[in-house]
């Protein structure tokens, strides 16, 4: 791997002067198609115009991130930023003079978990697909023939686009080895066309808590795993503490245990979200474009609200503050799939607050046979 690495690293150097005076560009890239904006941004401005697509986003966010989590800490990936260093270092001791050129750290460098699978690439991979295969889907009904080959062809090339744009800035950021990428590419096409093909709405509240459960266990035994066989899965983070050219540039919310905190988290509250009486009384009600709007609107406020309180690892301990990230990844699509909806169907003169009505009086009626 070692000259895998070192030709990269020349790629790497190349890259990074080629594309200087765009670095604003490729830090928008890299920072847009961060994998927390799947949960934060995407999955509830989705869910509020398509539950079905949205639903699955949520799903394939959540299997991606774990996969991540998992091959990460298997496949032990070095990062460019600190590899230079230790390869430079490791190349004196044993008498090997080489000349690597310069790579150049910016804030969003110094990520703390292992490099391989690119965790942008692949999460910007899987949910992309499943837009794109949601769109096409929804266009090609009124297109045959050569205009439906048409679209598919424009809106995968698209697609291949922007996940060459998103790999190239994690490359330039040296944030990732060019194969890093295009491994996380191969593997988000591979969970998103898992779960586009898996009907995730037979799944009942007991799967998800069991997911959950099954997602943070197979973390925790790999984690254990690795330490039985002498190896520390918490390795990345000393080089990332170790080679970062600044201290603050490196952040707890890249650390392995903080992404597995998040997509936990989440799933159990996707999960918590659809199956409570809040989602059950307006999944018959059809939004309009007027609600679905305001839902959207609502819910990405929610979420920047649920995202900004204050975590401080000075104040806090970690455990605490993993517990408290957990709560927060929980909360966030409980809210926008279950409460947010169900307040604006409430708010809106529509029929939708009949139906309501109607399923508030059939509540009651079961509980008056029930008692």
């Amino acid at each position: 791997m070692d000259t895998i690495h070192e030709n990269s690293i020349h790629a790497i150097s190349a890259i990074q002067r080629s594309f200087n005076d765009q670095k604003n560009l490729m830090f928008l890239l890299s920072n847009i198609f961060d994998p927390r904006y799947a949960f934060l941004f995407y999955a509830p401005l989705i869910f509020s115009f398509d539950r079905i697509t949205g639903r699955k986003l949520m799903w394939v966010t959540v299997v991606a991130e774990w996969s991540n989590q998992i091959l990460k800490w298997l496949m032990r990936g070095e990062r460019p930023y600190w590899w230079v260093h230790e390869f430079a270092g490791q190349s004196s001791i044993n008498g090997v003079s080489k000349n690597l050129p310069p790579i150049q750290q910016t804030f969003m460098t110094c990520e703390t978990g292992p490099g391989s699978p690119s965790g942008h690439s692949m999460v910007t991979a899987a949910v992309w697909y499943i837009l794109v295969e949601a769109m096409l889907k929804r266009m090609g009904k009124n297109l045959h023939g050569s205009k439906s080959s048409l679209l598919n062809s424009i809106c995968w090339a698209i697609y291949t686009f922007v996940l060459c744009c998103v790999s190239l800035s994690r490359i330039y950021l040296a944030a990732h080895f060019p194969h890093q990428c295009l491994l996380g590419m191969g593997m988000g096409v591979a969970v998103a066309i898992l779960i586009s093909n898996l009907n995730t709405d037979r799944i009942k509240l007991n799967g998800y808590v069991y997911g959950t459960l099954a997602m943070f266990a197979s973390a925790i035994l790999t984690y254990i795993l690795l330490l039985s066989m002498g190896f520390n899965p918490l390795w990345s983070v000393e080089r990332a503490l170790k080679w970062c050219a600044k201290r603050e540039h490196v952040h707890l919310d890249t650390t392995p245990f903080f992404s597995m905190m998040r997509y936990t988290g989440f799933f159990l509250g996707m999960g918590l979200g659809l199956h409570s009486t809040f989602y059950r009384a307006i999944s018959s009600i059809q939004f309009s474009t007027t609600m679905k709007l305001v839902t959207a609107a609502l819910s990405i406020m929610v979420s920047k609200l649920i995202e900004k309180i204050p975590i401080s690892s000075d104040v806090l301990n970690v455990n605490v503050i993993y517990a408290i990230v957990f709560l927060q990844s929980l909360m966030l699509p409980y809210f926008f799939v279950a409460i947010v909806p169900y307040i604006v169907a409430r708010m809106h003169p529509t029929k939708s607050i009949e139906a309501l009505r109607n399923q508030d009086s059939n509540n009651n009626s079961i509980r008056l046979k029930a008692n």
